[in-house]
């Protein structure tokens, strides 16, 4: 019986052998780093709001506001303040100690002044000053996760 002693396989070279396992490491961490991301970030809280439309009645002093809660999250507003030149008014959307509730809803779709992510509200106040045509003033909205000032122009 003879043996074969000499016979040699063919086999790839150390080097290419540890090229295709880095670009195999590589590709298992790209999918890996893209599912896991996406679930991470879907988790991270980010409240925010913006200020869709505003509109200065004639007088000066009736202000209309559209919110929008463009966060992942749902805010519930409290209040506004008004600001101009000395001038501060604060705007209550429920009753605190002996001062009512001042804001007037004009739509919000959850009837109040909670906003789930997407939801727009808009809301009516009246100044105890007037704002003057072409003037700038900042309205700023408390809600119960943040507060964002808007400058808005008459």
């Amino acid at each position: 019986m003879k043996l074969q002693l000499g016979r040699k396989r063919r086999a790839i070279s150390p080097f290419l052998a540890t090229i295709i396992l880095v670009v195999i490491t590589l590709m298992v961490g790209g999918i890996l780093y893209t599912q896991f991301r996406n679930i991470i970030v879907s988790q991270v809280k980010n409240p925010s709001m913006d200020l869709t439309d505003s509109n200065v009645a004639p007088n000066g002093e009736t202000i209309v506001l559209s919110i929008k809660n463009d966060g992942n999250v749902p805010i519930t507003l409290s209040k506004f303040v008004v600001t101009y030149g000395s001038g501060m008014n604060t705007f209550s959307f429920v009753a605190v100690g002996s001062s009512p509730a001042n804001v007037t809803l004009i739509s919000s779709p959850s009837g109040g002044a909670s906003m789930q992510p997407g939801d727009i509200l808009t809301a009516q106040m009246t100044t105890t000053f007037p704002i003057p045509e072409f003037n700038t003033f900042t309205v700023t909205a408390v809600g119960d996760q943040l507060a964002r000032a808007f400058n808005i122009q008459a």
